[in-house]
């Protein structure tokens, strides 16, 4: 028995031994960072990194590219601990100090390492290789830029930025188009400058299209590209899903923003202490892209009676949810349309069910992700029926035309013939209720059915007293007359104050400006910083518009001071409402400060709204 328990443990812990290997090589991760574009002569770096201890690291050939130090290794441990629960982390890194000596695309082969007594590979990969550029920085990159940085050279002791150096546009995957046909709309920043943040942000309105955010991007990430051949930060600030609903020209209308650049301000010369002692000056700089023209094609004419709007490539899946079935049971048709387009505005095919079968409103379901030829994925239609007698019965094909982009032509798309036997049901049961039959029988002569009229003299006697023209009926009438004229004075008041646009606005500031804040609290409980602000920002605006009536057009710092200056809202009040106006428009963009801020922030909104609320 101990002989059985001993090599059962032995067993057991070999599992376990197996089981963490196991684990552990799964585990692995083997990548490589390096930058999409570089400057010709410019010195970056390509590190590779890994979760474990490399054994051992084949330095991958360089095409175009100079090796002027490496492969050096470093290693990195870092733990965290999240509520009681400890997380351990290991990195090794190799990296490559590298240098362009060609223009054009270059290339790192494959990089391999063992670890853990297994060979790894890590991707090979292209770089591009730009020109010089006399106001470029020749200081090391490494992979991705993120943040701030700019690739450029200090703007010093100047007073403007010239638009080569940042500027904001607004690209589309195309601009001739068929209605429907999908197009990608694309707002990036490009910069070579330092931005310290943005205000007054106005994104692009797409009228004429239907539109979708596919990138809202709440930390700006900037890296780098070439641009006309040259190198800038470039950002996406947006990304959108267009779908032309009117033919003919478009304009879309530009997008604007005001970009806080630092300049550096320092001395005439330059010496090693410039660094330290240089000071800078933020500049606002206005950016705007230009109106961009799109070209919508009305669809060729011609098209099949069976056309559901779908533009795009789709494919068609017609099938019963059973092949047998009983009578007065309910059962589907299902229609699945697939592909990629405008899956989610095409229409619902037409399908003929036999007469013998009840129908039912049609149900359509939607799992698609947007991409850049439009939607992808698939859209289900069901079409519900019950059938009320038994047989085998036939449901012709489905049809569904739709617009192939690639081929410029409809293309009709149709399933086979669909069979479904019926088998008897209960007969007595027609949507849950009794169904009675028909009974039949001969007709019977009643020999006395006919009635003649009556000759003799009537006999009529009075019972009872009109309600009309009774004390009562007039006391009735009164009343209905004095409600009437009660009521129409209660409706012309109620229209009155309803017609009160000011007065109203002015009641339900507080409580709308409760309820912009109760939002903001969801924001910061979640901790997402940028829609906080927005939210916070909107109460304070939302609620001194709708307090003192003035429109948003209007809504100039000046202009809202004066207002609550001649309301007799406070020194005091009036000055801790613009401080924080002011905090949440630098905090919506700067990105600083957290969960704390946010609810000091949130304090300081509730404090002064109650505040204003006892002055006005």
């Amino acid at each position: 028995m101990h002989k059985i328990f001993r090599n059962g443990g032995r067993c057991f812990l070999l599992l376990i031994l197996f089981v963490m290997t196991g684990i552990s090589s799964f585990a692995q991760n083997f990548t490589v960072n390096a930058p999409n574009v570089v400057e010709k002569d410019e010195i970056f770096r390509v590190v590779y990194t890994a979760d474990a201890e490399i054994e051992s690291f084949t330095t991958p050939t360089l095409v175009g590219l100079d090796l002027l130090a490496g492969p050096t290794s470093s290693r990195m441990t870092s733990t965290r601990i999240i509520n009681g629960k400890r997380t351990d982390s290991y990195e090794v890194s190799y990296t490559l100090i590298l240098r362009a000596n060609t223009t054009g695309k270059v290339s790192v082969a494959e990089a391999s390492a063992t670890i853990g007594g297994k060979v790894y590979t890590a991707k090979g990969i292209e770089i591009e290789v730009v020109g010089n550029n006399t106001s470029a920085s020749t200081q090391t990159h490494q992979g991705q830029v993120t943040g701030n940085a700019a690739t450029s050279q200090s703007v010093r002791n100047r007073g403007e930025i010239s638009s080569e150096e940042i500027f904001l546009r607004l690209s589309f995957s195309k601009t001739k188009v068929v209605k429907g046909e999908p197009i990608v709309a694309t707002l990036k920043l490009y910069t070579r400058v330092p931005v310290a943040g943005f205000e007054d942000i106005r994104f692009p309105v797409f009228n004429g299209f239907w539109s979708q955010e596919l990138e809202t991007p709440q930390n700006i990430n900037f890296v780098r590209e070439n641009y006309n051949n040259q190198i800038y930060n470039s950002a996406v600030l947006r990304k959108y899903m267009l779908l032309p609903q009117q033919t003919g020209e478009i304009t879309v209308d530009p997008a604007e923003m005001i970009c806080l650049i630092q300049v550096r301000s320092s001395g005439g010369g330059r010496s090693m202490f410039d660094d330290f002692f240089d000071s800078y000056q933020t500049v606002k700089k206005r950016l705007t892209t230009s109106a961009v023209k799109i070209n919508v094609s009305q669809l060729p004419s011609g098209a099949p009676s069976s056309f559901g709007g779908g533009v795009g490539e789709f494919s068609m899946n017609v099938s019963l949810n059973r092949d047998s079935i009983k009578a007065h049971e309910a059962g589907a048709l299902m229609v699945e349309i697939s592909g990629a387009g405008n899956l989610n505005l095409i229409e619902t095919p037409m399908v003929d069910l036999p007469a013998d079968f009840e129908k039912y409103d049609v149900k359509s379901t939607n799992n698609f992700t947007n991409g850049a030829n439009g939607m992808k994925g698939k859209k289900v239609f069901e079409f519900p029926f019950i059938p009320r007698s038994e047989g085998i019965f036939e449901i012709p094909p489905v049809e569904y035309s739709y617009y192939n982009i690639a081929k410029g032509k409809y293309v009709t798309l149709k399933s086979d013939t669909l069979r479904l036997k019926v088998t008897p049901g209960d007969a007595s049961m027609h949507g849950g209720q009794m169904v009675m039959g028909v009974n039949k029988q001969q007709v019977v002569n009643l020999g006395n059915d006919i009635r003649y009229i009556s000759t003799s003299s009537a006999r009529l006697a009075k019972k009872g007293a009109f309600f009309m023209g009774s004390i009562l009926f007039f006391a009735v009438m009164a009343l209905i007359l004095l409600l009437s004229f009660v009521a129409d004075r209660l409706l012309a008041r109620h229209a009155k104050l309803k017609g009160d646009v000011k007065r109203t606005r002015n009641k339900k500031a507080n409580k709308v400006a409760r309820m912009r804040l109760k939002q903001a609290q969801v924001y910061m409980k979640e901790n997402l910083h940028t829609p906080f602000y927005e939210e916070l920002h909107k109460a304070m605006l939302g609620y001194i518009s709708d307090k003192l009536a003035i429109q948003f057009s209007d809504m100039q710092r000046d202009t809202i001071r004066e207002v609550l200056e001649q309301k007799g809202a406070g020194d005091e009040n009036i000055d801790s409402f613009m401080t924080l106006l002011e905090e949440c428009e630098m905090a919506r963009y700067s990105q600083s400060g957290g969960a704390g801020a946010m609810a000091e922030q949130y304090g300081k909104a509730m404090e002064t709204i109650s505040n204003l609320e006892n002055k006005l």
